[in-house]
């Protein structure tokens, strides 16, 4: 428990306002501009920090002193006769800047105090004093106006008598009360101190049976012993398959090493390269996998190293995201491939990696999407990650003629233009969407392209010059 600081004394409050009389004085005096509204003021802050002192700690004395003489109603009043009293120059400020500046060069505060003691925040302090001070010829506060003023302050605090505060009387009077209370606890304690001294004496003055008697009582502890603990309900097993992450595709090796011939599988759907003689094979049904086989993968699976498992994963997602139609596809072209001498096999894979590198990344997304992706590739091979997976969604649902309508977008949009056609792609509604491309391909025919320059040119002509230019004029494009 913290120990409470102790109250003040009145010697040590009077010692303070001895201390700080001088410049309080002079603060009073240039901040209200009348000796008898000063003197007032000064006696009204040293009642009130008299009876108060003791709620402070001594280190935030100062703070509190002039807080608590600014406040006075007296300090915050405009001088009519600036030049009738000390420091003239400073008693020509407004009161808000005339009271910065004093307790800064009169009490001699830090900003941080002298901030505290007006209630604002220390940047509003700092602009205060640059406000009262005059401008230079480079529109700057004149620092030699800040020497002069300091100098006067110090030259007037010398003149100051020294005079003791009138509120000693009142120091004491204000700490009496505080005193007699002290006074009146202090019996209390010592009756408090007696009751126990006589309860002590009768401790050792009981008989020694009572007091046996007394220490079985207070020493008597009941035991008894605890039921049996209920076994855990499970404990934890770093290998238990059922904790691991890839459980799914752990489950399903067959799915996942078709998942892992996608693109070779999706050519081989859609280009129909398989000789007819390949037979389909009787495909036989896979027993549920067992806790001893699934835990075995597990352990193989946790061998690989970072870079399989995370194509494997890619993989296994990428096989999710096709139709179950497409999937069942897969799997029977899978079958037929299997079925294949080694030598055929060979032979269509290496058919597959002659395609150029755009084209086997088009397979990734099966046999349908495979085979229209050189055409679409430009509109959508480079898209938001956070769009992927609706764009996906949606080019599986569109129809072959949606795709070739996206296929003509792909060589008419410019790359800058792409997203935004994207963005507006995915907002058009299915049953809309056929039209809405229809329409991106059909721009309205205006006024400057039906008169543009060279299009009353013949037909012959103006084939020439586009085969020659490599591109197609605005005038062809806009008559198709």
């Amino acid at each position: 428990m913290t120990t409470p600081a102790p109250s003040p004394t009145p010697a040590a409050v009077t010692a303070f306002l001895r201390g700080v009389d001088r410049r309080a004085r002079l603060l009073a005096r240039v901040q209200t501009g009348d000796a008898q509204a000063a003197q007032r003021a000064l006696a009204v802050a040293h009642r009130v920090f008299a009876s108060d002192a003791s709620d402070w700690p001594m280190s935030q004395w100062p703070l509190q002193f002039w807080r608590l003489l600014l406040s006075v109603p007296a300090m915050g009043r405009h001088i009519a006769h600036p030049a009738a009293g000390p420091l003239p120059a400073i008693a020509r400020l407004p009161p808000p800047a005339r009271a910065a500046v004093l307790l800064h060069l009169v009490a001699g505060l830090d900003e941080s105090d002298a901030a505290a003691a007006l209630g604002i925040s220390i940047p509003a302090y700092h602009e205060r004093i640059r406000n009262a001070l005059p401008r230079d010829a480079l529109g700057q506060p004149d620092l030699d106006v800040w020497r002069a003023w300091s100098a006067a302050v110090k030259r007037s605090l010398e003149a100051l008598p020294d005079v003791a505060p009138a509120a000693a009387d009142t120091v004491a009077k204000q700490q009496t009360p505080h005193t007699s209370l002290f006074s009146r606890r202090l019996r209390w304690l010592w009756l408090g101190v007696l009751l126990c001294a006589l309860a002590l004496a009768a401790t050792f003055l009981l008989e020694p049976a009572l007091r046996a008697h007394l220490h079985d009582w207070q020493t008597h502890v009941r035991v008894e012993a605890l039921p049996p603990a209920n076994p855990p309900r499970a404990r934890f097993d770093p290998m238990d398959p059922a904790l691991q992450p890839d459980r799914a595709l752990l489950e399903d090796p067959a799915t996942l090493m078709q998942a892992q011939r996608l693109p070779l599988l999706a050519w081989l759907a859609a280009e129909a390269v398989l000789p007819v003689s390949a037979q389909t094979p009787t495909v036989i049904t896979a027993m549920p996998t067992t806790d001893a086989a699934l835990a075995a993968r597990a352990q193989a699976w946790e061998r690989l190293s970072p870079m399989a498992r995370a194509q494997a994963r890619a993989a296994w997602a990428e096989w999710q995201t096709l139709p179950a139609a497409e999937r069942d596809q897969l799997r029977e072209t899978a079958n037929r491939f299997d079925a294949l001498p080694a030598l055929q096999q060979q032979a269509l894979r290496a058919r597959f990696l002659q395609q150029p590198f755009e084209a086997q990344r088009g397979w990734h997304l099966g046999p349908r999407l495979g085979r229209a992706w050189p055409r679409i590739a430009p509109l959508f091979a480079f898209v938001d990650p956070r769009e992927r997976s609706a764009l996906l969604q949606l080019l599986h649902a569109a129809s072959d003629g949606e795709l070739d309508l996206l296929a003509r977008l792909a060589q008419t949009t410019p790359p800058q233009s792409r997203a935004a056609l994207r963005r507006a792609l995915l907002t058009q509604p299915p049953t809309q969407r056929a039209a809405w491309l229809q329409g991106q391909l059909q721009p309205p025919l205006t006024l400057a392209t039906a008169r543009a320059p060279g299009c009353h040119a013949q037909p012959e002509v103006r084939s020439r010059n586009a085969r020659i230019s490599g591109t197609r004029s605005s005038c062809l494009s806009s008559s198709t």
